[in-house]
């Protein structure tokens, strides 16, 4: 089975990559999905959350307060990286045993929507790395009108983010998302054929 890793700075188009190989009928474990589900109210994280951060990161229902993380990791790098060290251990055991059942089942190629990927460290899990990528400015425009972020905080996270050059070198293979989504998908359909899955 290939392991192939898809990773991309926010903006990138990363999850319509991933949203179109699903919809063509691959097989995609959503790293993002797992951090906000061990996030939730009674998820793994949560204990790890309010023994180093506080109860002031801990809503009412017993999840994580988003909004006051976020401002924070943003804003203090070391914090950043304490809550990185706590979640990044639990997803990689989760993505771990997925991997194992899926090759049981005789799957012969997995992907993994990974977006901090070589920030973690866990590049090397992977057999194959993809990284979807897109001009700053084209990045920062789709987060404006997607999320409604003002531009100060659309700087910090991208900021925060490893450079997008530097991604791109240490992949396998680069797709360069400046165009239409017509233009995303077909460069998807070029990959499948490269790699014969």
């Amino acid at each position: 089975m290939i392991n192939i890793a898809i990773t991309g700075g926010i903006g990138s188009g990363k999850s319509e990559v991933t949203a179109y190989l699903s919809s063509k009928g691959y097989i995609v474990v959503d790293a993002d999905k797992m951090s906000r589900e061990m996030t939730a109210a009674g998820g793994k994280a949560i204990p790890y959350i309010r023994e180093h951060f506080g109860p002031a990161f801990i809503m009412e229902d017993g999840s994580l307060n988003r909004a006051a993380m976020r401002d924070l990791v943003f804003r203090d790098p070391a914090k950043k990286k304490l809550l990185e060290e706590g979640t990044t251990k639990v997803v990689i055991e989760d993505i771990e045993a997925i991997k194992a059942e899926r090759e049981r089942l005789g799957d012969k190629a997995l992907f993994y929507d990974i977006p901090l990927l070589f920030e973690t460290g866990t590049a090397n899990n992977y057999d194959i790395v993809l990284v979807v990528t897109a001009d700053y400015e084209v990045r920062k425009s789709r987060i404006m009108a997607r999320d409604g972020i003002g531009p100060e905080i659309i700087d910090l996270i991208m900021d925060s983010q490893e450079g997008e050059d530097e991604k791109a070198s240490m992949a396998d293979f680069v797709i360069y998302n400046n165009g239409t989504i017509d233009d995303l998908h077909d460069s998807v359909e070029l990959l499948l054929k490269k790699l014969e899955i």
